[in-house]
């Protein structure tokens, strides 16, 4: 097989193998961080034939379509969706040594087939297809380009188009501990071009490839990736010294941490989440941070643990499970895993996190409800349930806690509702809401609750 692939290029038979872990089970980047090492040039070429297939796997399929009469083998349907790629999507190499280096391919995996590869590639290349529908076209489930024209109308295919964007690698600074200028200086010597965000003052997009563990700032925990969509959820949340914050959905801890730095590390902050997994993946995070000492780790079903700690925190964040919809630039595979029929489960399981941050909060406290979808099943419609069960839950105006001007323009019925695209970010929900008595002494601000 060896000498046989000598023609292929490691970056291409990574990527087949990067594939089939997908085809299994395996996430998008598990799938690559499984491969061999290779030099960092084979592993950027890698990384972005994986993610180009996946984002633009529809269209792909629908280019080889015509040339087909029977099923593929899944290993020769990859190496042409490769292929397919490289001759629509990058220009790199030459059409002609695209085809010979997939028939090569072919030949080590399926030898059988490389004659079938080889004549449908050369007619393909010299006919893209024609006459698609945007679903086709831009690689999105027919169920959601339909329910998002119902939502946008003509802006639906420009959010499909972001959807297909490679996005940016962003950066949050830990402003406390050093500079923006100081990152990006060290990017620029290393030869990596990134910009700072015109939108928020610790964020970084960076648009050069970049291996996080040979940036320093990020091994010393100066920098952690996030979108910018993300981060605006600490924004709005607003710690102030000396609170008590739980975050009921603690993940990784991004949203977490990034609370503790906007407070410069005075507020005593509880993580809580349900999955071990996940908890173990916060404590690397807080380590490589230096906030290991700074929270206190709960591995709980939420419901438990607000029953067992009622009333207890000032400040809440519950960045909901949810369908990810406003992030299927990144979790490019994501969107042929979700159904409609999703909503339902995931609006039920909203409703009983946010009963549980409902009891957790104190009386003049604070809940910051965030999803990386704008879906109304998850976001308006959850909320104004609990809301009609909660007379003294009120939603907050969230305009006078973000950084820029700019995002006023994203402020729908007092939240924060940003598309996928918008100003370049992702998909975000964030609504702000007081838990308090209306209408008596100390329920700050005095709010009047939306009908």
């Amino acid at each position: 097989m060896g000498t046989q692939l000598t023609s292929v290029g490691i970056a291409r038979e990574e990527a087949l193998k990067a594939l089939a872990r997908v085809r299994r089970g395996a996430p998008v980047s598990d799938a690559i961080q499984a491969g061999r090492r290779v030099s960092p040039q084979d592993r950027a070429l890698m990384t972005q034939l994986v993610y180009g297939v996946l984002r633009h796997q529809r269209y792909l399929d629908a280019w080889m379509k015509p040339y087909l009469r029977t099923p593929l083998d899944p290993d020769v349907a990859n190496i042409l969706r490769l292929a397919f790629f490289q001759l629509g999507f990058l220009d790199r190499v030459p059409a002609y040594a695209v085809v010979n280096a997939a028939v090569e391919q072919t030949k080590a995996h399926q030898p059988r087939a490389a004659n079938l590869v080889n004549a449908i590639l050369r007619r393909g290349a010299a006919h893209p297809p024609e006459g698609l529908s945007l679903g086709e076209q831009y690689s999105h489930p027919d169920w959601l380009v339909e329910r998002w024209r119902k939502r946008y109308g003509v802006r639906v295919e420009d959010i499909l188009k972001a959807d297909n964007q490679v996005p940016p690698l962003t950066f949050r600074v830990n402003l406390s501990r050093t500079s923006r200028a100081a990152v990006l200086e060290q990017l620029a010597e290393m030869g990596i071009q990134a910009d700072p965000s015109p939108y928020l003052p610790e964020a970084i997009r960076v648009s050069g490839a970049v291996w996080l563990e040979d940036l320093p700032a990020f091994r010393e925990g100066l920098v952690t990736v996030q979108d910018e969509s993300g981060m605006l959820v600490a924004w709005v949340l607003d710690p102030q010294p000396g609170q008590l914050v739980c975050d009921m959905a603690a993940g990784l801890g991004g949203k977490a941490i990034h609370a503790l730095e906007r407070a410069s590390d005075t507020v005593r902050l509880t993580a809580l989440d349900i999955s071990e997994a996940r908890l173990a993946r916060l404590k690397e995070n807080l380590a490589r941070t230096r906030y290991q000492d700074s929270v206190r780790i709960v591995h709980s079903p939420a419901e438990r643990y607000a029953a067992q700690h009622s009333g207890e925190f000032d400040r809440v964040i519950l960045d909901a499970p949810c369908s990810g919809l406003g992030v299927l630039r990144r979790r490019v595979d994501a969107r042929w895993k979700k159904t409609e029929a999703d909503f339902s489960d995931l609006a039920a399981e909203q409703r009983s996190l946010l009963e549980s941050a409902w009891t957790l909060v104190k009386r003049g406290g604070i809940i910051v409800y965030s999803t990386c979808s704008t879906e109304p099943e998850e976001t308006e419609a959850v909320l104004r349930g609990i809301l009609d069960r909660h007379p003294d839950m009120v939603k907050e105006d969230v305009s006078p806690y973000l950084p820029h001007e700019a995002l006023g323009a994203f402020v729908e019925d007092k939240a924060l509702v940003l598309a996928p695209g918008d100003l370049g970010m992702d998909g975000f929900y964030i609504a702000r809401i007081r838990v308090g008595i209306a209408g008596l002494p100390g329920s700050e601000p005095p709010i009047t609750k939306e009908g």
